[in-house]
Order: C-alpha cells, then structure tokens, then sequence
C-alpha cells in the first residue's frame, strides 16, 4: 500500500519559462488597506530594491477559521512568486480578494509602475499523479466529512479526505452562524434547565413535524436526536466555546455570540490532524468507482492531473445543491434567480456520482430561502439569520408584513417576496450587537446603516418616513410596557427594542441550503432505487438530508454532524 502524506497548503512548485520582468521599488516598510468580507484588512508590506521581502497582516475582521487560509497562503504566494496575479483560496473569495487588494494598496506606495506585480509568474511543472489506496475515502471535508473521518480513524481505520476546494470546510459549515441544536447535553444539565432532555428534544422534533404535516423519515430524525447531546459534549471537549442555550430552539450558543461553524471547523481541523488523518485540497472527486454493485474507490482530478484511489467504502459528505442552477431549475424553479448566501461549491457532485452508481435521492425539493440575506452582489450575499429573535422588518413603505418570529423561514422568504423590489430593512438595537460578535463585525464591514434614534435611522434609509417611525416606535412601546406580544402582529417580543443606538440592514430573500438528495437510512447507507443498501456507499449531511426536513424540522449542522459520525462508524464496521 502507498502510504498517505498530507497535502500542505503551500506546495513547492519547480518553475520554467521565461522571466518575467522585475517590480522595482523604493525600498522600505508600507501599509495598505482593503476591504474584505467583513470589514477592512490591514497589511504591512516590506520591499528592497527589486523584490518584495516581507508581508504581515496588522489587522483585519474576517471570520475565524474561513479567513485563515487566504491569510496564510496569500502573503507566502505573493512573496514566492512576486506577484499580485496570484489565485484566491477557493471557498474563501471574498477574503482572498480583500487580502489581494491591500497587498497592491500598500505596494502602489512603493513604486510608481505596478503593471510587473500585475502579471502572472510562470506556470509551474505539473506533478505526475500516482493511483493510491485507503480503507475509507471521505469526500468533501465539512463538519460531516471531518466528523466522519475522526470516527472511522477512531476504529483504526486508514481514511483520506479530499476536497475540491483549496481549504478545509469551505462549503456551508464554515457559515454556521446561529446555534446547534441538541437536548440533554451536558450544559443544559450543567446549567440546571429543565425540560430540555433528549426525549424532550425528540418530542419537540415530532411535534414540530406533525404541526406543519412534514412527511420526515421518522426513524433517522429520532436517530440524530437521541445522539445529539452527545455530539454538543464531544465538540465542547474539542474546544468549541459553547456556555449560553436558547430554549425555544434548543440552540447551544457561543460566550460571546460569535458564529459557531468556525469554532466547530477549527476544533475539527485540529482533530484530524492530531489523529494523523490525510488530506488533499484542490482535488475534485469525479466518480465513484464500482464493481459487482459494491464501491470499489473514486477517481480524482487535480490541477496536476488525475487519479485513482481504491478503498472498501466511500462516504460521500459533498453538501447540497444550492449552488446549481440545473439542479435548482429542476427541483426549485421559483428561487434560481436570487443571490446566495451558501457557498459556491455546492454543486451536487456527490449527489450525481452517488446517482451514477444506483443510489436513490430523497426530498430533492426541500430547500431552505435565507430572508436575512444581506446581498454583496447580484450572485453573492451574507446571512444575518443570527439577529432572527431580536429584528423588526419593515418594507420600503415603513410597513411590517411578518410575524418575525413565524417558525418557518420559507413562509418569511414568500412574505418577502411580495414586498417592493423583493426586499425589506431588518432594524435591530445595540442588544444585539452586544450579543453577537458576529453581527458587530457585519456592522463595523457598513453591512447595517447606524443611527441613535428612529427618527435619524429613517432619514438614512429609502423608506416612507413617517411609516417607518410610526411603526418602530409602536414596537418599541409595545416592548417598553413589557408586553409578551406585539400588538400588531403577534410577535413574541424574546429581546425588547429599548436600548440605542437603532440599526438597520437591507435584506432580501436569498437561496441558502438545499435538504434532499442521496437516500439513506438510519446507518447513514446509501439506498439504490431498489430499496437496497449499496455496499461500501455512505453518505452523511446536506449531500442526503436524511430525509429530516430541517428547512422545516429542527437544524441541519446537527443532522450533519451526527450523521457525520454514524457514517464513519459504519463504514469502520463494514471494512474489517
């Protein structure tokens, strides 16, 4: 067997061609600025004569764990090459971009011709690709491909992950931005709450089905639910900071309110290479080979070229479908126009190759509209859902038009969508900025306009004002006289809208997730359109769904982490 070595994000590359010309500088030390995802990145960057020396980022606000790739890489690419024409991280544009920009921002200070850094370095040799072997093969490298990886490697077991992107969990568990969902963990009990225990958690998840006539899969629902607690405990003895809980949704919460999904990531990442598990980014799975009806390896292809990897089992963990407009044409005709705030590389390979070999799919036609999408671009936005309990949205005319706090975030997004332009401003107080670390970021990135009272906010947004003020400052009566609900719609008041300074973002419905594809059971096994397991094929997270609804039923990063972890496990059996 060819043994497994990790794939290093910097790879040293033998250059050929002809030389490119040379910058030339006023030696020194230079500092540049640019905007990146969330907020201005500061860069100090050290020139000789010729040559560029030295980089260091001062400062920046980009998330935890979905940053640190580009803010690695970047600096060393640039250095290596002496160039700017280097490629963003994949998974991570936004900040690779804003790295890119401060980079020539401080560099347009040390010389007056920036056309030789603007030129891309020569390509490299390629590398010859060799076939290889493993027990387990893990494609995709999310929280439910790492998951699956650290338990199967727990049995003993050889596994290599590989993903196409060109950094770990650079599909959507790197925007977890909310909670996980879990009962009977050991916070609940350690903070003394009561009726939030496992079997009150899956009681809750059947109710909620039964209330809103969800057709789940009954048996995988109660699976996740009853070992979710335990996943809460086990990433809590990884490091991730969870100490507050929210008891409608049974949501496990970071300290200080930052988004979770970089913590869990990063808590993971750590994980797996404490356990020595391999490996390879920038590398795509094409198909999932087969023999006799039982998986037999994947083909690979790279940059370099491809490949082969034979192994037992193949635990397909590759997300969802949001990001393709063929899929979506055809399972979500009325949202293939609209930004997203999921990751691009949401494609739904896994689900066709799984397909290809026989696999059933299964709630192809779930998805999940984010209305608390803050658009970037047309194609592109940010998810502002962690504001969800504390927000007021009203419309261009100053009206609201939802119960804010209506269980489904589809029937939000439909609200939305009859509004003028499709959109509405969701206005927040300073409580909810001092809750969520996340969303002071997005304030401080201009992502929400800031003001000390409605009145001042108005004037800064293109609303009827004199609705916009009556409306806002109905609500916040309602919340001062300490009433359960609003009188307008119902709401449930959780945050009262009392302590300034009044912010507000504009959002408009974006497609988000996408909760169908490969059917499986209970063991996380691949079903074929015959009702049979296909030996050796597993599949865990938004790739399956599990047929759990969690667009409507409960949350999926907990169904992807659970079903994370009972992949790997069966997939460990099936192998001796």
């Amino acid at each position: 067997m060819i043994k497994f070595k990790s794939i290093v994000l910097a790879v040293s590359l033998t250059i050929t061609g002809t030389a490119f010309a040379a910058a030339s500088f006023t030696p020194g030390t230079y500092e540049g600025t640019a905007t990146g995802r969330n907020g201005p990145i500061n860069v100090q960057v050290t020139v000789d004569k010729n040559k560029i020396t030295d980089i260091k980022v001062l400062s920046h606000k980009e998330s935890a764990g979905l940053s640190d790739a580009p803010l690695s890489m970047i600096p060393k690419e640039i250095i290596e090459r002496q160039t700017l024409k280097v490629d963003n991280v994949t998974g991570a544009t936004f900040s690779s971009k804003g790295l890119i920009n401060a980079c020539q921002n401080a560099l347009s200070k040390a010389t007056k011709d920036l056309s030789p850094l603007l030129v891309a370095a020569p390509v490299a040799v390629k590398k010859p690709q060799k076939d290889d072997e493993a027990d387990i093969v893990v494609i995709g490298s999310g929280i439910a491909g790492l998951t699956s990886a650290i338990a199967a490697k727990e049995q003993g077991k050889k596994v290599l992950v590989i993903e196409k992107q060109g950094m770990l969990g650079a599909g959507d568990s790197m925007n977890i931005s909310t909670g996980i969902t879990a009962g009977g963990s050991k916070l609940i009990k350690d903070k003394g709450i009561r009726g939030k225990s496992t079997q009150d958690y899956v009681d809750h998840l059947m109710k909620q089905a039964k209330d809103k006539n969800i057709p789940i899969n009954k048996e995988n629902v109660e699976t996740y639910a009853r070992r979710g607690g335990e996943i809460i405990d086990w990433l809590m003895e990884l490091g991730v900071p969870f100490d507050r809980f929210q008891n409608d949704k049974y949501f496990h919460i970071t300290k200080d309110g930052s988004a979770p999904g970089p913590h869990i990531m990063k808590a993971l990442t750590a994980q797996m290479k404490k356990d020595g598990i391999p490996y390879r980014l920038n590398s795509r799975v094409t198909e999932i080979l087969s023999d006799k009806g039982k998986v037999t390896g994947v083909k690979v292809s790279t940059p370099d070229g491809s490949y082969k990897v034979l192994a037992k089992a193949v635990i397909v963990a590759t997300g969802g479908f949001s990001a393709s407009p063929e899929l979506l044409k055809r399972y979500a005709p009325d949202w293939t126009n609209r930004p997203t705030t999921g990751a691009s590389s949401l494609t739904g390979d896994g689900i066709r190759m799984a397909q290809a070999v026989g696999a059933d799919t299964a709630s192809m036609d779930q998805i999940k509209v984010n209305y608390l999408c803050h658009p970037l671009t047309k194609k592109d936005g940010v998810s502002l859902t962690a504001i969800t309990p504390y927000t007021v949205l009203v419309n261009h005319d100053g009206k609201r038009f939802v119960d804010e706090n209506h269980p489904s975030i589809n029937f939000k997004s439909k609200a939305m969508m009859k509004q003028p332009s499709h959109e509405a401003y969701a206005v927040v107080d300073q409580t909810a900025m001092d809750n969520l670390r996340l969303m002071r970021n997005y304030a401080d990135a201009g992502y929400f306009v800031k003001a000390d009272t409605i009145e001042a906010l108005a004037d800064k947004l293109k609303v009827n004002k004199k609705e916009f003020i009556n409306t806002l400052n109905q609500y916040i009566a309602d919340c001062k006289a300490g009433l359960d609900k609003d009188k307008e719609l119902g709401r449930k008041i959780q945050y009262p809208m009392v302590k300034p300074p009044f912010y507000a973002a504009l959002v408009t419905p974006s497609m988000q997730s996408t909760y169908g594809g490969i059917k499986t059971n209970n063991k996380a096994e691949a079903i074929n359109t015959k009702g049979h397991v296909i030996p050796g094929l597993y599949a865990a997270g938004a790739a399956s769904g599990h047929e759990a609804f969690a667009n409507e039923v409960g949350f999926a990063a907990i169904i992807g982490l659970t079903y994370g972890r009972i992949a790997g496990e069966n997939a460990a059996k099936y192998v001796k």
